[in-house]
Order: structure tokens, then C-alpha cells, then sequence
């Protein structure tokens, strides 16, 4: 664990020397800072708004990483799935009569998330990886089922618009791969903002 917590140190300490991921983190913190007035406006639960602040942070650091090094790494994924479960837990204790419904709406949108993603894995060829099944997973497990079907299509949306300007633009070739988790992030962060 503090090995752990030494790398994490160390790599954000190397990120801060570049000049994008801090004008990036600034506007990430800047969203979340309006998600959290917004929660608290509609008057989530305190559990709710911890849970979709943990995943739109972990998110941001995800997408920069996919962006920079084209990877998901696992090790995130995990603590994010651990912290889901504590979370969740905490849940099931404060509302003992919504515990199950709050349970089976995370593993549905886990599935659906994780599924549809790995179909678009084999279809795609692999164009579609594995990190990008595995996020949905843990995103469904935080967006629960009633969520994870506009986050997907967001996510999908923010994708196709931003190949499509590139390719215009001339940034990009047709079949060159792009980062998928970078607009995983605005998908996901859009759905939590229109309180889908």
C-alpha cells in the first residue's frame, strides 16, 4: 500500500510538470466542483454523491493515462472496485430497505456495461480493448443500471464527434486508433451533469 501510495506521488508529481494535464486538472476540478453543488442541490445522498465524485475522479486520471500511454491500468480499476463495494455496503447499513434494489442495479449496470463493451471487443476485433470492457464494468458498478445506457451513448457521441472533427481537420487517418477513455470521461461526467 504505501509503495503504492509513493508511485502514485511520483507519477503526479512528474504529470505537473506538464503544462496540459494542469490546465486539464484545473477544468476537472472546476466540473466536479459544479457536480457537487449540483448533488447537493437535487439532494442526493450523501453516498450517491460520494460515489459519482470517486468515479468522476478516478476518471479524469484514467482518461489522462489512456491519453498519454494508450492503457487502462488495472490496479485503478480494482481500488475503484473496492471502493465501490465499501461504499455500497455503507449504502445497504443507511437504507436497509433499498440495499437489495441499490445491489442488483450495480451488477446489472456492471453487466450491461461490461457486455456491451465486449461485444464491441470481438466485433470490433479488438479495436474496442479489454481496458475499455473493464471500465465499463466499474462504471455500471457506480452508475448502476438506470445510468450506464446513456453514459455508453454519451461516451459514444463525445468519440464520433471529436474522429469526425479530427478527420476533417486532418489530425487523424480513417483507421488510426484513438483513446477511447478520454471521452469515457465526458460521457460519463455528462451523464452525472443531466442527473441521467
Amino acid at each position: 500500500m504505501k509503495q503504492d501510495m509513493k508511485q502514485g506521488i511520483s507519477w503526479f508529481r512528474k504529470q505537473w510538470t506538464d503544462k496540459k494535464f494542469r490546465i486539464c486538472l484545473i477544468i476537472a476540478l472546476t466540473v466536479s466542483i459544479g457536480l457537487a453543488a449540483e448533488f447537493f442541490l437535487f439532494a442526493y445522498s450523501i453516498w450517491k454523491i460520494s460515489r459519482y465524485m470517486v468515479l468522476a475522479a478516478a476518471l479524469f486520471f484514467i482518461a489522462w493515462i489512456d491519453w498519454q500511454s494508450r492503457r487502462i491500468p488495472n490496479r485503478i480499476l480494482k481500488m475503484l472496485l473496492t471502493v465501490r463495494g465499501i461504499l455500497l455496503a455503507a449504502e445497504w447499513l443507511t437504507y436497509p430497505k433499498l440495499g437489495l434494489a441499490v445491489l442488483l442495479s450495480a451488477l446489472l449496470g456492471a453487466a450491461i456495461g461490461g457486455g456491451m463493451f465486449l461485444i464491441a471487443h470481438f466485433i470490433s476485433k479488438g479495436g474496442v480493448g479489454m481496458g475499455d470492457v473493464k471500465l465499463f464494468i466499474v462504471i455500471g458498478s457506480y452508475m448502476g443500471s438506470g445510468s450506464i445506457m446513456t453514459a455508453v451513448f454519451l461516451s459514444v457521441m463525445a468519440s464520433a464527434f471529436y474522429s469526425i472533427a479530427m478527420l476533417l481537420l486532418k489530425k487523424i487517418k480513417l483507421k488510426e486508433e484513438i483513446p477511447f477513455a478520454p471521452f469515457i470521461f465526458v460521457g460519463t461526467v455528462l451523464t452525472m451533469a443531466l442527473g441521467m
